[in-house]
Protein backbone atom coordinates (compact mmCIF):
# COMPACT_ATOMS: atom_id res chain seq x y z
CA UNK A 1 0.00 0.00 0.00
CA UNK A 2 1.06 3.59 -0.99
CA UNK A 3 2.44 5.80 1.81
CA UNK A 4 0.10 9.17 1.55
CA UNK A 5 2.01 11.88 -0.33
CA UNK A 6 2.84 14.71 1.95
CA UNK A 7 2.03 18.31 1.35
CA UNK A 8 4.44 21.73 1.69
CA UNK A 9 2.62 24.97 1.45
CA UNK A 10 5.21 27.22 0.50
CA UNK A 11 5.28 30.93 0.33
CA UNK A 12 3.80 31.80 3.93
CA UNK A 13 3.75 35.20 4.31
CA UNK A 14 1.70 35.66 7.44
CA UNK A 15 -0.14 34.11 10.71
CA UNK A 16 -3.43 33.41 9.26
CA UNK A 17 -2.24 31.50 6.43
CA UNK A 18 0.22 29.55 8.79
CA UNK A 19 -2.61 28.43 10.86
CA UNK A 20 -4.83 27.83 8.58
CA UNK A 21 -2.25 25.60 6.47
CA UNK A 22 -1.64 23.51 9.80
CA UNK A 23 -5.23 23.32 11.00
CA UNK A 24 -5.85 21.97 7.24
CA UNK A 25 -2.98 18.86 7.98
CA UNK A 26 -0.47 20.57 5.66
CA UNK A 27 3.00 18.20 6.36
CA UNK A 28 5.86 21.24 5.42
CA UNK A 29 5.41 25.35 5.46
CA UNK A 30 7.76 27.18 3.46
CA UNK A 31 8.98 30.38 3.91
CA UNK A 32 10.64 32.17 1.21
CA UNK A 33 14.09 34.50 1.58
CA UNK A 34 14.64 35.74 -1.36
CA UNK A 35 14.11 40.02 -1.74
CA UNK A 36 13.09 39.43 -5.74
CA UNK A 37 10.13 37.51 -4.59
CA UNK A 38 6.19 38.78 -3.67
CA UNK A 39 6.33 36.04 -0.89
CA UNK A 40 9.59 37.46 0.43
CA UNK A 41 9.53 37.11 4.44
CA UNK A 42 12.04 38.65 6.94
CA UNK A 43 13.64 35.99 9.77
CA UNK A 44 12.30 38.12 12.71
CA UNK A 45 8.71 38.21 11.23
CA UNK A 46 9.02 34.24 10.64
CA UNK A 47 10.38 33.75 14.24
CA UNK A 48 7.22 35.63 15.68
CA UNK A 49 5.24 33.14 13.40
CA UNK A 50 6.80 30.02 14.89
CA UNK A 51 5.86 31.13 18.52
CA UNK A 52 2.51 31.09 17.49
CA UNK A 53 2.49 27.82 15.56
CA UNK A 54 4.20 26.03 18.20
CA UNK A 55 1.19 27.31 20.65
CA UNK A 56 -1.29 26.11 18.43
CA UNK A 57 -3.81 23.55 19.39
CA UNK A 58 -3.36 20.81 16.37
CA UNK A 59 -1.91 17.21 16.45
CA UNK A 60 1.14 17.97 14.73
CA UNK A 61 3.47 20.32 14.26
CA UNK A 62 4.37 20.96 10.49
CA UNK A 63 8.06 20.81 9.74
CA UNK A 64 9.35 24.82 8.60
CA UNK A 65 11.62 25.27 5.86
CA UNK A 66 13.70 28.15 4.91
CA UNK A 67 13.31 28.57 1.17
CA UNK A 68 16.81 30.48 -0.49
CA UNK A 69 18.19 31.40 -3.84
CA UNK A 70 21.85 30.70 -4.05
CA UNK A 71 22.36 31.92 -0.99
CA UNK A 72 25.67 32.29 0.75
CA UNK A 73 26.28 29.02 3.08
CA UNK A 74 26.57 31.40 6.69
CA UNK A 75 23.34 33.47 6.14
CA UNK A 76 21.09 30.58 5.61
CA UNK A 77 22.70 28.83 8.63
CA UNK A 78 21.79 32.57 10.71
CA UNK A 79 18.45 32.34 9.02
CA UNK A 80 17.57 29.02 10.15
CA UNK A 81 18.77 29.77 13.07
CA UNK A 82 17.04 33.20 13.90
CA UNK A 83 13.74 32.12 12.12
CA UNK A 84 13.67 28.63 14.21
CA UNK A 85 13.15 26.64 11.09
CA UNK A 86 14.30 23.01 10.91
CA UNK A 87 15.32 22.78 7.03
CA UNK A 88 16.71 24.72 3.82
CA UNK A 89 15.23 24.08 0.14
CA UNK A 90 18.49 25.25 -2.06
CA UNK A 91 17.24 27.07 -5.63
CA UNK A 92 19.80 27.42 -8.30
CA UNK A 93 23.19 26.70 -6.69
CA UNK A 94 26.08 24.26 -7.63
CA UNK A 95 26.72 21.27 -6.83
CA UNK A 96 29.88 22.47 -4.95
CA UNK A 97 28.11 25.17 -2.96
CA UNK A 98 25.25 23.03 -2.07
CA UNK A 99 28.32 20.33 -0.63
CA UNK A 100 28.94 23.74 1.52
CA UNK A 101 25.51 24.15 2.49
CA UNK A 102 24.77 20.47 3.54
CA UNK A 103 27.42 21.02 6.08
CA UNK A 104 26.56 24.00 7.06
CA UNK A 105 22.74 22.79 7.72
CA UNK A 106 23.58 19.83 9.17
CA UNK A 107 22.54 17.86 6.99
CA UNK A 108 19.03 19.47 6.71
CA UNK A 109 18.94 20.54 3.26
CA UNK A 110 16.64 20.21 0.29
CA UNK A 111 18.19 20.52 -3.36
CA UNK A 112 15.51 22.42 -5.52
CA UNK A 113 16.29 21.71 -9.20
CA UNK A 114 14.25 22.68 -12.40
CA UNK A 115 15.46 20.06 -14.72
CA UNK A 116 14.00 19.73 -18.49
CA UNK A 117 15.44 15.95 -18.72
CA UNK A 118 15.33 13.13 -16.37
CA UNK A 119 19.19 12.89 -17.26
CA UNK A 120 19.96 16.50 -16.06
CA UNK A 121 19.06 15.64 -12.10
CA UNK A 122 21.11 12.08 -12.55
CA UNK A 123 23.76 14.48 -13.67
CA UNK A 124 23.84 16.63 -11.51
CA UNK A 125 23.01 14.65 -8.05
CA UNK A 126 26.58 12.66 -9.33
CA UNK A 127 28.70 16.12 -9.22
CA UNK A 128 26.26 16.79 -5.80
CA UNK A 129 27.73 13.52 -4.31
CA UNK A 130 30.99 12.52 -5.87
CA UNK A 131 33.13 10.18 -4.10
CA UNK A 132 31.96 11.08 -0.60
CA UNK A 133 27.66 10.88 -1.01
CA UNK A 134 25.68 13.00 1.11
CA UNK A 135 23.41 11.69 3.88
CA UNK A 136 20.04 13.77 4.06
CA UNK A 137 17.93 13.15 6.94
CA UNK A 138 14.44 10.59 6.62
CA UNK A 139 12.50 13.22 7.66
CA UNK A 140 12.89 15.23 4.58
CA UNK A 141 12.52 15.04 0.63
CA UNK A 142 15.92 14.60 -0.82
CA UNK A 143 15.06 16.49 -3.59
CA UNK A 144 12.48 18.75 -4.89
CA UNK A 145 11.33 18.97 -8.64
CA UNK A 146 10.12 22.23 -10.54
CA UNK A 147 8.91 23.50 -13.35
CA UNK A 148 11.58 24.84 -15.65
CA UNK A 149 12.01 28.55 -16.05
CA UNK A 150 15.11 29.84 -17.90
CA UNK A 151 14.45 33.04 -15.18
CA UNK A 152 12.43 32.56 -12.29
CA UNK A 153 13.78 29.97 -9.57
CA UNK A 154 9.93 28.99 -8.74
CA UNK A 155 6.57 30.18 -8.14
CA UNK A 156 6.25 30.39 -11.74
CA UNK A 157 2.64 28.73 -11.85
CA UNK A 158 3.75 26.61 -14.90
CA UNK A 159 3.35 23.21 -14.79
CA UNK A 160 6.63 20.41 -14.57
CA UNK A 161 7.04 17.64 -17.31
CA UNK A 162 5.05 14.80 -15.96
CA UNK A 163 6.99 12.39 -18.20
CA UNK A 164 10.72 13.93 -16.73
CA UNK A 165 8.93 14.12 -13.06
CA UNK A 166 7.93 10.03 -13.36
CA UNK A 167 11.41 9.19 -14.77
CA UNK A 168 13.32 11.09 -11.60
CA UNK A 169 10.61 9.70 -9.15
CA UNK A 170 11.70 6.25 -10.53
CA UNK A 171 15.24 6.85 -10.39
CA UNK A 172 15.53 8.61 -6.82
CA UNK A 173 14.20 8.51 -3.27
CA UNK A 174 11.77 11.03 -1.23
CA UNK A 175 11.06 13.41 -4.65
CA UNK A 176 8.94 16.75 -3.87
CA UNK A 177 7.10 17.91 -7.37
CA UNK A 178 6.36 21.22 -7.54
CA UNK A 179 5.16 23.49 -10.69
CA UNK A 180 1.79 24.71 -11.94
CA UNK A 181 0.03 22.56 -9.04
CA UNK A 182 -3.79 23.33 -8.32
CA UNK A 183 -6.75 21.76 -6.03
CA UNK A 184 -8.10 20.49 -9.58
CA UNK A 185 -5.02 18.80 -10.76
CA UNK A 186 -3.18 17.70 -7.74
CA UNK A 187 -4.95 14.45 -6.98
CA UNK A 188 -4.15 13.06 -11.25
CA UNK A 189 -0.96 14.01 -10.63
CA UNK A 190 -0.05 12.27 -7.25
CA UNK A 191 -2.01 9.64 -9.18
CA UNK A 192 0.25 9.81 -12.39
CA UNK A 193 3.72 10.25 -10.79
CA UNK A 194 3.73 9.56 -7.01
CA UNK A 195 5.70 11.69 -5.58
CA UNK A 196 6.87 11.56 -1.91
CA UNK A 197 5.64 15.03 -1.91
CA UNK A 198 4.05 18.03 -3.69
CA UNK A 199 4.86 21.43 -3.29
CA UNK A 200 2.41 24.63 -3.78
CA UNK A 201 2.40 28.01 -3.65
CA UNK A 202 0.62 30.20 -6.15
CA UNK A 203 -2.02 27.51 -6.96
CA UNK A 204 -3.75 28.23 -3.43
CA UNK A 205 -3.67 31.70 -3.19
CA UNK A 206 -5.92 34.51 -3.80
CA UNK A 207 -3.13 37.30 -4.89
CA UNK A 208 0.82 36.75 -4.51
CA UNK A 209 1.70 35.90 -0.88
CA UNK A 210 -2.07 35.47 -0.21
CA UNK A 211 -3.20 32.78 0.19
CA UNK A 212 -6.74 31.10 -0.04
CA UNK A 213 -7.82 29.02 3.08
CA UNK A 214 -10.22 26.94 1.42
CA UNK A 215 -8.09 26.18 -1.57
CA UNK A 216 -5.60 24.96 0.73
CA UNK A 217 -7.59 22.29 2.34
CA UNK A 218 -9.04 21.41 -0.79
CA UNK A 219 -5.69 21.14 -2.22
CA UNK A 220 -4.45 18.85 0.86
CA UNK A 221 -7.89 16.84 1.32
CA UNK A 222 -7.26 16.11 -2.59
CA UNK A 223 -4.04 15.16 -2.81
CA UNK A 224 -3.98 13.09 0.16
CA UNK A 225 -7.28 11.17 -1.09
Amino acid sequence: MNEPTLIKICGITNPDDMAAAARAGADFLGFIFHERSPRNVTPEAVSEMMVILKGMDITRIPLCIGVFVDPDPGYVAETLRRAQLQAAQVHRASPEKLRVLHTATNGSLIPALQPRTAQEVSAFLAALNGDDPLLFPFWLPALLIDAYHPDLAGGTGQRADLDMARAVIEAHERVMLAGGLTPENVAETVRAVRPYAVDVSSGVESAPGQKDHAKIAAFIRNAKG
